[in-house]
């Protein structure tokens, strides 16, 4: 076991530095978010290329001789035709983060207004500059969808729906009523996601997992100190050096990572395991899982909506809203009432509907997400595949299956029907029909937020390069040798400090 907590430690000490890291950085978006990388200096696989990596979510006719196209690479405008492109983010905040644009909308009275991932900006078009109307909301949660109906302007947060009539200087903010049957749970994958990054217990438990990720650094530097140590010393004493100074060192990194690895053992271990479930295969095994709320925890909230909300969209054919959660999709008559459940849904990805869009000719829905892009009849219950117009095969249990990774819809160009498909990017639906070429300053300027890149660093997808078909067990099986090498090098130091205790004792009796 001393081998074992010795060899396996100083090979994985990299990467569990890059976890507490990565960790540390993920547990304070908001406040890294004005910070990038460009994604030149990434891997391959993270540069922009024909709009791949949700570059473009969607589009957004702001004229009749200019059309927005937003998502993960910020906001940009081009003429009807695409012969010019090119940004469009004055008054936007900085960082990469803050302008990521998830959607846009017009007021019946002409105002253009979009979110990005936490805030709302107003489009003053005399000056093309966006100015940031966040203060309006008093809110801090992450923003998920915007729509305009009517002389309404609607924010839609993960937990409440926003409302602002005209000239929407206020907005009122509504905690929708709870659906029928609903009980008072969270998903497992949510209360191990909360406990892994802390938030399951507000500011506290992220600031403690934030110094079990200090502590995890400190017990991975000091093991290499002491490890090494010994050999430096002996190089030194042939050379007859003084060894004092690097004794003692090697002394205090001893002590400082048998107390800190004995005394934060439990928590460690809980740390690590929480992570390890939240990735295949465990991942499997709690991704649709219900588990009853905490009492005392973050996820323990009156409101049955805490955290769920993602998509609102208003049906002109029925007259109706409809919702989609994290539990699925609800439709209601109004903001008041209690939602129903879609007892025939579209087939949509775990991670979450990315396209959502009414053909107000048929009254059909385009609905797209990772698992591919289809179009569902409310009525009927039906679901045709986009790509084939076949009737969508529907699943029930398993894994979660990524085919056709659909990250966003266009119609704007030329009237084509364009889908941006994360891997591969903008492709038609029609043969033979493209979509505005990618311009090389997208590619070159590209960047990244620091904390989508702590992600992919915290997930494992930035070793994939080099690791390649490992990476999607990569967090597994670091998982299970981190775990082995916590408690391996427990149980040397209690055999240790019982035979170094037993010792003291025979001394004194003698």
């Amino acid at each position: 076991m001393r081998k074992w907590h010795k060899w396996i430690g100083l090979i994985l000490s990299f990467f569990f530095i890059m976890f507490a890291l990565s960790g540390i950085f993920l547990n304070h978006r908001q406040v890294i978010s004005g910070i990038d990388v460009a994604r030149s200096y990434l891997p391959s696989d993270y540069r922009y290329n024909n709009w791949n990596n949700a570059a473009l979510k969607g589009s957004f006719k702001l004229s009749g001789d200019s059309v927005l196209y937003y998502g993960g690479a910020g906001l940009f405008v081009s003429d009807s035709l695409g012969t010019q492109i090119s940004y469009f983010e004055k008054g936007l905040k900085s960082g990469a983060d803050n302008r990521i644009i998830g959607g846009i909308a017009k007021t019946n009275k002409g105002d253009v207004y979009a979110v990005s991932t936490f805030n709302l900006y107003h489009l003053d078009k005399a000056s093309n500059t966006w100015s940031d109307q966040s203060s309006l909301l008093d809110n801090d949660e992450r923003i998920s969808d915007l729509l305009a109906v009517g002389d309404s302007l609607i924010v839609l947060t993960r937990s409440h729906v926003f409302i602002s009539a005209t000239p929407h200087s206020q907005f009122e903010k509504l905690e929708l009523k709870a659906p029928k049957g609903y009980k008072k749970e969270a998903s497992l994958f949510r209360t191990m996601w909360t406990l892994h990054s802390g938030e399951l217990f507000g500011m506290p438990g992220k600031l403690f997992v934030d110094m079990l990720g200090v502590v995890s650094i400190i017990l991975c530097v000091t093991g290499i100190i002491f490890t090494f140590s010994p050999h430096i010393m002996k190089w030194r004493k042939k050379r007859k050096l003084d060894n004092k100074s690097y004794s003692n060192v090697w002394k205090k990194s001893l002590k400082i990572h048998n107390k800190l690895g004995a005394v934060l053992l439990v928590f460690l271990f809980i740390l690590i395991l929480s992570g390890t479930f939240l990735r295949p295969p465990l991942l499997i095994a709690i991704v649709r899982a219900k588990v009853s709320t905490l009492p005392g925890t973050t996820l323990n909230d009156d409101n049955p909506w805490f955290d769920k909300l993602r998509c609102l969209r208003y049906d002109q054919s029925d007259k109706e809203w409809i919702l989609y959660s994290s539990d699925g999709f609800y439709h209601l008559s109004d903001m008041q009432s209690q939602p129903r459940r879609i007892q025939s849904p579209p087939p949509t990805s775990v991670m979450g509907v990315t396209v959502m869009e009414q053909d107000h000719l048929t009254g059909l829905w385009l609905v797209g997400s990772f698992s591919g892009l289809f179009y569902w009849d409310k009525v009927s219950g039906k679901s045709i595949d986009a790509y084939t117009m076949k009737p969508a095969v529907m699943r029930r249990g398993g894994p979660p299956v990524i085919s056709n990774a659909v990250s966003g819809y266009s119609d704007d160009f030329q009237g084509r029907k364009v889908v941006f498909d994360y891997n591969s990017g903008a492709k038609s639906l029609k043969p033979n029909e493209g979509f505005i070429p990618m311009p090389e300053y997208v590619k070159d300027k590209g960047q990244m937020s620091l904390w989508h890149l702590c992600l992919e660093v915290h997930v494992g997808r930035i070793y994939s390069p080099i690791i390649g078909v490992f990476s999607d067990l990569f967090i597994f099986l670091s998982g299970i040798l981190l775990l082995s090498v916590i408690v391996s090098g427990y149980i040397v130091y209690r055999k240790r400090y019982k035979r170094k205790k037993k010792s003291k004792n025979e001394n004194t009796s003698c």
